[in-house]
């Protein structure tokens, strides 16, 4: 009898979290022909482990018949087989997406075992565990029996389940199979009753540079850990204000003070990041004029000296709910991969003084980009905090720019 424990695609977001905690290395290995399904579930995984901001990094070592990057919409470029083989620095091969840290396949091999068996896995591992970081590795079966590498754990991605007598090659905890959904019991599985996970408060202290954790372990190059872009959806909305009754009075009642309706469009979707200012102006130009979407740009520094991302952000949204079905429709559009877009609570941007020009504003390094409603807006942070590069941008370039919260009612 086999048994195993389900982890079905609708419930990835609590079942996961446990299973990878205290986890360096996990393997995620598909055992199905429909390897476009076992990329988004990948993806999903990874996305998970780091919404909670633990630093993550997903490679792809599926090599003969590379996947994940399709799914993000990432051309082909130098990945793991390029810094395995050809000396290419991990920092050059890694791409931060959504707050993943994505290292592609990258060139052919005719020697995809030699990759597999690099001592280098066993060392990285090491890096890895030593900062509280999480190393994920996609690849075949094959691919998993040679590692050096051992991993903490296997997460088999098989829509349909698993086949009667089903074994792992090594002697790896089974962690659970991804599924399209539950199996109902049956004599061939009896899947383990499955606990709630407790609330974590979420890990700090980590490292922003991932060039210190590969160092402590090996000189593998500066592959820097650069950005935290999660889910803030324990934020929730300000209240609105309670309604106070006018006082009993024969005069006429006074006419009220104006006040702001607290229904700040807080909620964003995080589409890309990008170490480039113009590709992610660019990026947001090309969704405001094909598709209708207004899209922000804001730069987040990862440490006090190290490099700025970019973020594209699409939309301002009441609720996580409406960023959630904008974010649907954007897939179902086209306009966006399938699975790519983080929901994220960022209510506060530069609104730039009347009468600025875009295109001088971009000339001196900003990240305008001209709003739907006609203004000029800078950048969408989750906290004001998160605005100091920006701010600091705005004095060398002697502009004037209020930091304000978006507001659906003016």
């Amino acid at each position: 009898m086999t048994t195993y424990r389900q982890l079905p695609l609708s419930r990835l977001g609590h079942l996961v979290p446990p299973l990878i905690d205290g986890a360096a290395l996990v393997a995620l290995m598909p055992v199905t022909e429909d390897l476009t399904w076992a990329a988004k579930a990948a993806w999903d995984i990874a996305r998970i482990a780091a919404r909670d901001g633990r630093r993550v990094a997903l490679v792809d070592l599926y090599v003969d018949h590379p996947a994940l990057h399709d799914i993000v919409g990432l051309a082909t470029t130098e990945g793991i087989v390029d810094a395995f083989e050809y000396g290419v620095s991990l920092n050059k091969a890694a791409h931060e997406i959504t707050g993943v840290f994505f290292i592609p396949a990258g060139s052919d091999t005719a020697n995809a075992a030699q990759v597999y068996a690099h001592e280098r896995w066993r060392k990285l591992q090491a890096g890895f565990r030593s900062e509280g970081a999480l190393l994920i590795v996609f690849l075949p079966p094959a691919g998993f029996a040679q590692l050096s590498a051992r991993p903490d754990g296997v997460i088999v991605l098989a829509p349909e389940g698993l086949a009667p007598g089903f074994a792992i090659a090594r002697e790896v905890p089974l962690l659970g199979v991804v599924r399209d959904r539950w199996l109902p019991s049956g004599p061939r599985l009896s899947p383990p009753p499955l606990s709630m996970p407790v609330e974590r408060e979420p890990r700090r202290g980590l490292r922003a540079v991932l060039a210190a954790l590969v160092v402590a372990a090996l000189a593998v190059g500066g592959w820097a850990l650069l950005a935290r872009a999660r889910e803030s959806a324990f934020i929730a909305p300000p209240p609105a204000p309670t309604a106070v009754p006018a006082p009993r009075s024969p005069l006429p009642a006074p006419v009220p003070t104006p006040v702001v309706k607290l229904d700040t469009l807080g909620w964003t979707i995080q589409l890309a990041a990008y170490a480039s200012l113009d590709k992610a102006l660019g990026h947001a130009d090309r969704l405001a004029a094909d598709a209708g979407v207004p899209a922000l740009v804001t730069p987040v520094p990862k440490s006090e000296h190290g490099p700025v991302w970019y973020r594209v952000q699409a939309g301002s949204y009441a609720t996580r709910a409406a960023a959630g079905d904008a974010r649907a429709d954007l897939w179902r559009r086209g306009i966006a991969a399938e699975g790519i877009g983080d929901l994220l609570r960022a209510p506060y941007s530069y609104n730039a003084p009347a009468g600025s020009s875009l295109d001088t504003l971009r000339h001196r390094g900003l990240p305008a980009v001209r709003w739907s409603t006609g203004v000029i807006l800078l950048g969408a942070f989750e906290a004001p905090e998160q605005a100091a590069f920006t701010q600091a941008a705005l004095k060398r370039a002697g502009v004037r720019a209020n930091l304000l919260p978006r507001m659906g009612t003016p």
